[in-house]
């Protein structure tokens, strides 16, 4: 059935999204296709192409549904608790993003993929929209606008950098049977028990990395 009111157009617009984002809890984004949204959406793929003309653009708009709804998490907290110290401005942000996976994934796939090959008109209008969000957020912290910029910088780039972490394929342990004649172990295997780390794992030295950031840089001087 075709949807003719706003509010139903809406409404296939958010199952249309919320059916690709289920899919690719399972699916590599690579091997994700249109038909597979449309058919999980239960819809024609025509009638998929008329709310989005590539698999990019889709995920440009699930990429701005979530961090709007995160910006509004962490505007919500700041305004509740109104932090005036550096470790209650990082508790505040680490309450907001909690739950979170979804956001640092499709950050990762926003800077490995969409960013290339989304239309850049379509591009531009998303980057004015987060803009224009995080300028609230940045009237709630609780520091100068040029540190308050720095710590949203660093925190963007801790998200995508230990999601990308977490993401690494685990190493085989066959890999770590000691070498015959007491050879020395091979310097890969000394490099997965670097990169080998689980999410939960990841989840709390994030936690360690932004606290340690927001603390340094409210210490020292702003750049000019």
């Amino acid at each position: 059935m075709r949807a003719r009111s706003l509010a139903e157009k809406q409404q296939r617009r958010a199952d249309i999204l919320c059916a690709a984002e289920d899919l690719w809890t399972t699916t590599p984004y690579a091997d994700l296709s249109m038909n597979q949204v449309a058919s999980a959406a239960q819809l024609a793929k025509g009638t998929l192409y008329l709310y989005f003309d590539t698999k990019e653009e889709l995920f440009l708009a699930l990429v701005d549904g979530h961090l709007a709804a995160w910006i509004a998490r962490a505007a919500a907290t700041l305004e509740e608790r109104g932090p005036r110290t550096p470790p209650q401005l990082a508790d505040a942000l680490l309450e907001a993003g909690q739950d979170s996976e979804s956001v640092r994934r499709l950050l990762v796939l926003l800077g490995t993929v969409l960013d290339r090959r989304v239309r850049p008109e379509l591009l531009q209008d998303f980057y004015q929209n987060l803009n224009a969000h995080l300028e609230r957020l940045l009237a709630l912290m609780p520091l100068e606008r040029e540190v308050s910029v720095r710590v949203l910088r660093h925190l963007y780039a801790l998200a995508i950098g230990w999601q990308h972490l977490s993401e690494q394929p685990q190493q085989s342990q066959t890999r770590s049977q000691p070498r015959p004649g007491g050879a020395q172990s091979d310097p890969v295997q000394g490099l997965s028990c670097v990169l080998n780390i689980r999410q939960n794992a990841a989840e709390e030295e994030f936690g360690l990395a932004v606290r340690a950031v927001i603390d340094r840089v409210t210490r020292v001087a702003t750049p000019a």
